[in-house]
């Protein structure tokens, strides 16, 4: 006898959009509590739609182990592409018009510390002002931070001015320079005031060791760079993706961390850090926004985008 084995297709009249909200945000927390919190939902509620869909999908999407609830490797691989649909049908029957004053909107941004450092405590001022019921997520970057943007999951970036992948948008917010940060105490400045005022010779800048901060997904140092295109090498002693914990180990060593003189600055007031120009010519480069093109005209993306362009116009 032959079997004739026949795909069914899904039948869409089964499957309730607001449950993929509650997909998305089960993913995200991985916790039913959470997820109900986050969606004003009463956690049976919820409870309810994982049955479904588990039923829906045919997949167990969270399971319970010691430190919580995990994804299934099926629910990890639904993650980007469940944030792209929602995105799409948000645009697909979302108002022209955008409401800040109302819209309980997600606006998920990858940046790192130095530029969360400097310019959250602004945007955040005038965002809660604006839209008191929306949400901003800061999310770090990673090597794949652009394919993320590009699947919907990421809104927007925060970036140098190096290249981006085609297809993307930008938008310039301010020019940057690089300073040398170091402790108060640190055995360069001994027997000297103002030590602010002043700049390291090649030779001091290389007799101490450094702190590196190494971000996945950004460019090679442009100090390594320079360095070795005059024939020289620092040492490197620490390696971290953080700016903030850079500038904190600095102030308790004799560590030498070259830093955006914004962060730089904010990091060393009232701290035992001071600045001190260093003895390379390091051009500034640019900081800006970058986004993919789908949203470029969307109007909630675009009121983001002006608000994070009128929050840095003090800086």
């Amino acid at each position: 006898m032959i079997r004739i084995s026949v795909m069914q297709k899904t039948d869409f009249r089964n499957v309730d959009l607001n449950h993929l909200v509650v997909l998305r945000l089960l993913l995200e927390t991985r916790s039913v509590t959470l997820t109900a919190r986050r969606l004003n939902m009463s956690q049976p509620a919820v409870s309810r739609a994982l049955a479904r869909l588990r039923m829906l999908l045919g997949d167990k999407i969270l399971l319970k182990g010691k430190s919580g609830m995990t994804p299934t490797a099926r629910a990890e691989s639904l993650i980007d592409p469940l944030a792209s649909l929602l995105n799409q049908l948000e645009s697909f029957v979302a108002p022209s018009a955008f409401d800040p004053g109302t819209t309980q909107r997600l606006f998920r941004i990858a940046m790192t510390d130095h530029a969360a450092i400097i310019m959250l405590p602004s945007l955040m001022s005038m965002f809660a002002q604006e839209a008191p019921n929306a949400v901003i997520e800061i999310v770090p970057f990673t090597n794949d931070t652009f394919v993320q943007l590009g699947s919907g999951h990421i809104d927007l970036i925060l970036y140098t001015d190096h290249p981006v992948p085609e297809g993307l948008m930008t938008r310039s917010l301010f020019e940057e320079r690089l300073i040398c940060l170091m402790s108060t105490r640190h055995p360069l400045l001994a027997g000297r005031e103002n030590g602010s005022q002043r700049s390291l010779t090649p030779e001091e800048f290389l007799a101490y060791p450094h702190a590196l901060v190494s971000v996945p997904g950004l460019p090679r140092s442009h100090v390594d760079e320079v360095l070795a295109r005059q024939g020289l090498e620092r040492r490197i002693a620490l390696r971290l993706p953080y700016f903030a914990t850079a500038a904190f180990v600095c102030a308790a060593s004799d560590l030498i961390v070259v830093l955006p003189s914004r962060v730089a600055s904010t990091l060393a007031a009232g701290r035992d850090l001071t600045l001190v120009e260093p003895p390379l010519e390091l051009r500034e480069f640019g900081y800006r926004m970058v986004w993919h093109r789908r949203v470029h005209e969307d109007p909630g993306a675009i009121w983001l985008r002006d608000l994070i362009a009128a929050s840095v116009r003090s800086l």
